[in-house]
């Protein structure tokens, strides 16, 4: 067995990026208390006769203190009683006092320090650490907890760090754009009027070009309008990559954009989205750094002024094309009722998917046939309900507002059934860009003169009304991405995000929300022992910012499970459907994303990948959830869940009007209630039934339904 000295000499020397270990805490404690000593004046000798006894009863509290129970007042008051007893002992000399302190104290209070950290916190004990304090804070560790001094070094020491790394004027990232002589073209106009199609037309003629959008599906669209005229193209995308031998186009997501490549023309759609919280990052880098001579950019006039700017900064030449809307627009009257006026060419808005199954069950129970288009169904589901509709063989769409982003549908009247919608934080009226991005929709060119926006009710109409004829704001603000030179600070990633989320920059500038990456990197904290490669950022970052629907647990799990697998072989598990927790529809719509996630981190990390295997599955999926969608969705009706009735579209909760009042007249609850009108004669007070035992389940279904 080795010594303890051995051991240490083993462990070799510390890194600046290394947490510290314990007892080196322990002895920068006590240089610091040593040092401090010598300089502190005080007025009085009040408590010179009692420091001994005080040591010892001081070294006995703090034994006897549990690990993390300690509050950060007491820890303070520790640290400020072991500095006054500390000067006594040293002042005096007292070598037995001064041992007690080196070899005990110290080491009691590191340990209650330490253990009030949370994990990623005490990541943040390293020798540069130690040496902030020393430099910058000294004989702060004497009055204050480790866990206080810790806030001010990510106040002053990161943040310093950040400000220093990352430069103040975000189009210098991007110097070989910068070195170029860029010419832009602006395409302004609202939709529906042709913007996006004299830039593509443009983008034909191009030996090298790039399109670039916010849709796997327009990147499919565009790929395949190059294929029809006889353009040799690829298409990219997270979830997809389609190559062909000597391309001379590529058709990709805003965020598939390589800024090392060249080309002569690139365009760059729907860049109004520059300001969007999670994703208004990748226009803004596109504008800044792609390397093109010539770059058409196709916003709505609302982005103009900001887009312009970031143009300027480049000190880049542009020129402006504007549009008219090639059909009119107009608002109806008289509220739209619901089913009574539903007519064919109608889009009916919503915004859960709950709703768009609701009310397609209702329609279809009346005989008439839907699509249904919402965010969580695979692009190319989409598409195939997309062109049933076109075709013919439904006559009516319901949708959420996935149908705002460049769906060319021939829609003639758009109708909000609901006028708000949550936003990931807070149930919110619409906005009026969103309003007027779903309305024009409706009047596609060629099939219809006239496209006209109604809503149910006279509040909701006059609600879209006013919004419908008011000037669209003024996009105010323009998306940063997270930095990646910021990947190479020694300290944990999260508290690097955190700090540089707090860093202030100029206007109009906005830095990307971070919350979806933090929330993944928590989860892969807890098992960063079985991750490799987790100390190694730049890996570790490629793995945090794969595109995933975080809200769902199974994808989540295997993402996880990809992280701490991923370099067992040459290729990742190929996912299974038993992996999947939920039923019907929603377990194929899961499977998809599942697939799209075994992708994704495949080509992330440099895995093999059975593109074989995967189409077969992804085509199997497509065609199941297809026999879904076509199928009777009476099912997805909400019911009464007391007497079964279809509830009103208006109501948020799960009773009839009728089953409520009956409920407060009778002075019983709704589960005894519903278990009378079963006849089964149990109710929650008494024996738990069945429809106390499925609660948990059924409140987990209805949260997923709203997603």
């Amino acid at each position: 067995m080795h010594s303890d000295s051995t051991a240490k000499e083993a462990r070799g020397p510390i890194r600046d990026d290394q947490m510290i270990q314990k007892e080196k805490l322990s002895q920068f404690y006590f240089s610091q208390y040593k040092d401090c000593a010598k300089v502190l004046k005080k007025k009085n000798n009040e408590g010179k006769k009692t420091y001994v006894e005080r040591l010892d009863r001081l070294l006995g509290e703090l034994k006897r203190s549990k690990e993390g129970k300690v509050s950060q007042a007491h820890l303070e008051e520790y640290h400020r009683q072991l500095r006054n007893l500390a000067y006594f002992a040293f002042r005096e000399n007292n070598q037995i006092a001064i041992m007690k302190i080196r070899d005990l104290i110290v080491g009691e209070l590191a340990r209650l320090d330490v253990a009030s950290l949370k994990p990623e916190e005490q990541e943040l004990v390293t020798a540069k650490l130690l040496e902030f304090l020393r430099a910058e804070q000294t004989f702060d560790i004497c009055q204050k907890s480790l866990r206080s001094i810790l806030g001010q070094y990510m106040n002053v020491e990161l943040r310093g760090q950040i400000i220093d790394l990352v430069p103040t004027r975000p189009e210098t990232e991007f110097p070989k754009a910068l070195e170029m002589s860029r010419r832009f073209v602006l395409h302004i106009g609202p939709t529906n009027c042709g913007k996006t199609y004299q830039a593509l037309e443009r983008l034909k003629e191009a030996e090298n070009g790039v399109y670039l959008g916010p849709l796997r599906l327009l990147a499919l669209e565009v790929y395949e309008k190059m294929k029809d005229t006889g353009i040799p193209c690829t298409m990219l995308t997270g979830e997809e990559r389609i190559y062909e031998e000597n391309s001379r186009i590529i058709s990709s997501t805003v965020e598939m954009l390589d800024l090392d490549q060249r080309y002569d023309v690139a365009v760059i759609d729907e860049a109004q989205m520059i300001a969007d919280s999670d994703r208004g990052h990748s226009w803004t880098r596109a504008i800044l750094g792609v390397q093109a001579a010539e770059v058409h950019v196709c916003l709505s006039p609302s982005a103009e002024e900001v887009v312009t700017h970031l143009i300027a900064l480049c000190g880049d030449s542009f020129e402006v094309h504007r549009y008219e809307r090639k059909t009119r627009l107009l608002c109806e009257v008289v509220p739209f009722s619901f089913p009574d006026d539903v007519q064919e060419g109608d889009a009916l808005i919503v915004f859960t998917k709950r709703m768009v199954l609701d009310i397609a069950g209702r329609l279809e129970r009346s005989g008439i046939q839907v699509s249904v288009i919402y965010g969580s169904l695979p692009p190319e589901i989409r598409r195939r309900q997309i062109q049933i509709f076109a075709e013919g063989k439904t006559r009516i769409v319901v949708s959420t507002d996935a149908i705002g982003m460049g769906l060319n549908l021939p829609v003639r009247r758009i109708v909000f059934i609901q006028t708000s919608k949550f936003d990931g934080k807070q149930n919110r009226p619409l906005m009026t860009s969103e309003i007027r991005q779903i309305a024009g929709r409706a009047g596609r060119f060629g099939l219809y003169d006239t496209g006209y926006v109604n809503a149910v009710g006279e509040e909701g109409l006059t609600f879209i009304r006013e919004r419908f004829y008011e000037d669209e704001p003024k996009v105010e603000h323009v998306s940063l991405g997270f930095p990646q030179v910021l990947l190479d600070m020694d300290e944990p990633l999260d508290a690097v995000m955190k700090i540089w989320k707090s860093v202030e920059i100029e206007p109009p500038f906005e830095k990307i929300s971070i919350e979806e990456v933090l929330f993944l990197y928590e989860r892969a904290y807890k098992d960063r022992k079985e991750i490799d490669g987790f100390e190694d950022k730049h890996m570790l970052y490629r793995m945090l910012t794969c595109s995933i629907d975080t809200r769902n647990r199974d994808v989540v799990a295997l993402w996880l499970y990809y992280c701490k697998t991923y370099t067992a072989d040459v290729s990742l598990h190929f996912p299974a459907l038993i992996m999947c927790s939920d039923t019907g529809l929603m377990r194929y719509e899961t499977f998809y994303k599942l697939l799209d996630l075994y992708y994704q981190f495949s080509v992330r990390m440099g895995k093999d990948v059975d593109l074989a295997r995967l189409d077969r599955e992804r085509s199997k999926t497509e065609d199941t959830i297809m026999r879904y969608l076509t199928k009777d969705k009476k099912m997805y009706i909400r019911k009464c869940q007391v007497c079964g009735a279809p509830l009103s579209l208006e109501t948020s909760f799960g009773v009839c009007d009728s089953c409520f009042a009956l409920a407060r007249q009778e002075g019983k609850s709704i589960a005894s209630l519903s278990a009378r009108k079963r006849g089964d004669g149990r109710s929650r007070e008494g024996a738990p039934g069945r429809a106390r035992k499925d609660a948990p389940r059924r409140r987990r279904y209805h949260r997923r339904q709203n997603m």
